[in-house]
């Protein structure tokens, strides 16, 4: 007979994998770059745009790593996916792409 104990240990362990799964899901944050139309106040434009999804001006601080102000109007930002979702829905904003390093395949003869 298994002793209660192992059954608790299991127990809590698929517990724990379950909840881990179904966080990191929901709230992991990836580098997105949002494209903006042209406005004359980019950087200030930038930061209100990304507040009126994340609540507040200081959290849109904290998340913008670059902003994109000379030949293009965007910033890339730490967002969850619905974040992504939600910033999508604001006129001002064209387009949104993952960030990170992209490889080109390049070739000169």
């Amino acid at each position: 007979m298994v002793p209660l104990c192992q059954y608790i240990a299991l127990l809590l362990l698929a517990i724990s994998c379950l909840a881990s799964t179904l966080y990191s899901q929901e709230d992991q944050v990836s580098v997105q770059i949002v494209y903006m139309a042209r406005s004359r106040e980019t950087a200030a434009s930038h930061v209100e745009t990304l507040a009126l999804v994340l609540g507040s001006e200081v959290a849109a601080k904290k998340a913008i790593i670059y902003e994109y102000t000379r030949i293009l109007n965007g910033f890339a930002a730490k967002l969850t996916a619905d974040q992504t979702n939600a910033l999508l829905k604001h006129p001002e904003v064209l387009k949104i792409l993952p960030g990170g390093i992209q490889k080109g395949d390049f070739y000169t003869p």
